[in-house]
C-alpha cells in the first residue's frame, strides 16, 4: 500500500513538472488603430512643424516609398517621416519648409502601416489638414483600365492639374500635379478634399516615381475634357503606352563581325544606314535581336578598322563611327538552329525553327519530311522578315508521325556557315483531341473589327482581320485549354490595334473582351455569343 502511494505521488510530481507549450488564443486579425494625433486629423489653420501619430500597438512601415501619396505634392526634401525602419508606436511627420497658404493637404499612407506581429494592414490610412480656415470637400472617383490588356497595372498614379494662367498642354512633362491619388493594388481611385475649379486629369504608370510623364517609359491615360468641380465626380480612364518617336542609343561593339544599336520608341529600320563603302565581297545586313530593343549589324567577314553609320531621329541625323577593337577577345558566333515547334504539332500549325544568325538561303532539296509510312511529304520553306526563323509548311494529317531530316548545307547563314545534320520528330493528334468553337458576334454593323482568340498566356491562337457579315466566326481544331475573345474596333481599317497620343488628343482604339472564359474540351463543340454591347470593359465615361 505504501509502495503504491509512493508511485502515485511521483507520477503526480512528474506531471506537474513537465513543460508544455501554451495553447494560445485566436490569431490577431485586427489592424492597428490610431489612438491619438497631434494636431488632430482635419485640423484647420494648421501651422505646426510636426505631426505626431500614436497607435494602439507596435507598427512598422512596409512599402512606404511606393504607397505614400501627399496631395498637393510636397518635394521629398521638404518633409521627413520617421522612423522609416524598425517598430514603433509613434510616427512623426516633420515639415522642413513652409506649406502653401489656404490649402488642404492629405497625407495618404496607403496600406504601408502594418502591425509588427501579424502584418495586419491599416488600409488606406490618411491624415488631412488645412492651412486655411476650412477643409476642401469635393471629390473625384473612378476606375482605370488598361486600354488593350485584360489585366491592369497596379499602383497607378492619378494626377490633377489646376487650369490657371500658367497652364499649358506640356505641364504633365515638366511639372508635378496639383493633386495626387493612387489605385494601389486595385483599379479604383478617389481624390478627396479637392477645391472648386477646372482641372485636367491623367493616370500614369509612373516608372520614375516622380509624377512627371515620360513617354519612353510611362503608360498614360487621360480624360479628354476639362474636369469641372463641383460638376464632375465620376470619371473612368484607359491606360496606354504611346508610340514614341525613334531615339538611338550609342552603338556597342560585340565582335569583329557584329555591332549592336540600342534604341527607344517605334522601330523603323529605314532610319539606320551604313555610310562607309565596303568591298563587294562582304555582305552585311541589319536585323532586330529577339526580345530586346536592339538592332544588330552583321558582316559576313571583316578586315575593316571602322565603319560609319547614319542614324535618323525626329529632326536630327547622327553620323557615328564605330571602331573595331582588335584587342578584345571576342568569339564569332557559330550557326545554331533550335526547334520552336513542340513535339506535338497541331493540325493547323507549321513546323518552325529559329536561328541565332541571319539566314541567307534554304535548300529545300536537302530537307526531307516523311510521315509514319515513310512517305515523303511535300512542303514549302520560308524565312521570316527578320531572317531568324524558318517555317516548313506542310499538310499535317491526324494521328500521324513525322520525321524532319535536314542535311548539311540545307541552311546557309550570312557568313556562309551551314548546319550539321538535324533530325526532328513531331506527332499529330486525332480530330477528337481538339474542340471547335462557333462564335456569334453581335456588333455595330457599320464598324470594322478585328477578332482575336487568346489563350491563358495572352497569346493569339486564331484571329480574323475583317468582319463577317453574318457575324459567325469559326474556330476549329482548338487545343484543350482556357480562352477568351478580344474584339478591337479598327477605326482606321489598318488591321491592327492603334494606341493613343496625349498631345495629339488621340484616344486608343476601343477594345472589348468576352465576359466569359471558355474552357475548350477535347471532342466538344461550343456555340457562344459575344455581345459587344454587354462586354465593353475599357470605356471613358463621365456621369
Amino acid at each position: 500500500m505504501r509502495y503504491s502511494l509512493y508511485i502515485m505521488v511521483m507520477i503526480l510530481i512528474a506531471g506537474c513538472a513537465r513543460r508544455s507549450a501554451p495553447s494560445g488564443g485566436p490569431k490577431d486579425s485586427i489592424p492597428p488603430v490610431l489612438v491619438a494625433s497631434n494636431p488632430k486629423i482635419n485640423s484647420v489653420n494648421f501651422s505646426a512643424d510636426e505631426i505626431r501619430l500614436t497607435f494602439d500597438e507596435w507598427v512598422e512601415l512596409d512599402g512606404l516609398d511606393q504607397q505614400l501619396i501627399i496631395s498637393p505634392p510636397i518635394e521629398k526634401n521638404k518633409y521627413e517621416i520617421k522612423p522609416l525602419s524598425g517598430v514603433t508606436k509613434k510616427l512623426f511627420i516633420s515639415f522642413i519648409d513652409s506649406l502653401q497658404e489656404n490649402t488642404t493637404y492629405t497625407i495618404n499612407f496607403g496600406n504601408s502601416i502594418v502591425d509588427n506581429n501579424e502584418g495586419n494592414k491599416m488600409n488606406f490610412f490618411s491624415y488631412t489638414f488645412s492651412t486655411g480656415p476650412t477643409l476642401d470637400s469635393l471629390f473625384i472617383k473612378g476606375n482605370v483600365e488598361d486600354a488593350f490588356n485584360l489585366e491592369t497595372d497596379e499602383y497607378l498614379s492619378l494626377q490633377l492639374y489646376r487650369i490657371d494662367s500658367t497652364y499649358n498642354d506640356s505641364i504633365i512633362y515638366n511639372h508635378q500635379p496639383t493633386y495626387l491619388a493612387s489605385t494601389l493594388d486595385t483599379t479604383a481611385y478617389r481624390f478627396k478634399n479637392l477645391r472648386e475649379g477646372k482641372y485636367i486629369l491623367i493616370a500614369l504608370k509612373d516608372m520614375g516615381n516622380d509624377y512627371i510623364f515620360n513617354p519612353l517609359y510611362d503608360k498614360i491615360g487621360y480624360y479628354d475634357s476639362i474636369v469641372s468641380l463641383p460638376k464632375d465626380s465620376i470619371i473612368n480612364l484607359r491606360l496606354f503606352e504611346e508610340e514614341t518617336p525613334l531615339i538611338w542609343d550609342r552603338p556597342h561593339f560585340i565582335n569583329s563581325e557584329k555591332i549592336g544599336f540600342g534604341y527607344f520608341g517605334k522601330l523603323d529600320l529605314s532610319k539606320i544606314s551604313l555610310v562607309s563603302k565596303i568591298p563587294d565581297s562582304v555582305d552585311y545586313l541589319f536585323n532586330k535581336e529577339k526580345d530586346k530593343d536592339t538592332i544588330n549589324f552583321w558582316l559576313s567577314n571583316n578586315s575593316i578598322d571602322s565603319l560609319e553609320f547614319k542614324l535618323k531621329e525626329i529632326d536630327t541625323i547622327k553620323t557615328l563611327t564605330v571602331k573595331f577593337d582588335s584587342s578584345k577577345d571576342s568569339i564569332i558566333d557559330s550557326l545554331v538552329i533550335s526547334k520552336i515547334t513542340e513535339s506535338v504539332i497541331g493540325l493547323k500549325e507549321n513546323f518552325k525553327l529559329s536561328s541565332n544568325l541571319p539566314i541567307r538561303e534554304i535548300s529545300d532539296s536537302l530537307i526531307f519530311i516523311r510521315n509514319i509510312d515513310s512517305v515523303i511529304i511535300p512542303f514549302k520553306s520560308s524565312i521570316n522578315n527578320n531572317l531568324d526563323e524558318i517555317t516548313l509548311d506542310f499538310d499535317v494529317k491526324p494521328q500521324d508521325d513525322y520525321s524532319i531530316d535536314i542535311l548539311p548545307n540545307a541552311i546557309i547563314d550570312l557568313r556562309g556557315g551551314t548546319n550539321d545534320t538535324l533530325d526532328y520528330r513531331a506527332v499529330s493528334q486525332s480530330l477528337e483531341d481538339y474542340g471547335n468553337v462557333y462564335l456569334n458576334v453581335i456588333r455595330d454593323s457599320e464598324s470594322e473589327y478585328i477578332l482575336h482568340m487568346v489563350n491563358s498566356n495572352n497569346e493569339i491562337v486564331r484571329k480574323y482581320n475583317s468582319i463577317n457579315q453574318d457575324g459567325i466566326y469559326n474556330f476549329e481544331l482548338i487545343k484543350p485549354g482556357k480562352y477568351i475573345f478580344r474584339m478591337i474596333r479598327d477605326n482606321n481599317k489598318n488591321k491592327k490595334w492603334d494606341t493613343g497620343n496625349y498631345l495629339k488628343k488621340i484616344q486608343p482604339e476601343e477594345v472589348y473582351y468576352s465576359s466569359f472564359e471558355l474552357e475548350i474540351r477535347a471532342n466538344w463543340d461550343f456555340n457562344e455569343t459575344l455581345n459587344l454591347n454587354e462586354v465593353k470593359i475599357d470605356s471613358i465615361q463621365s456621369n
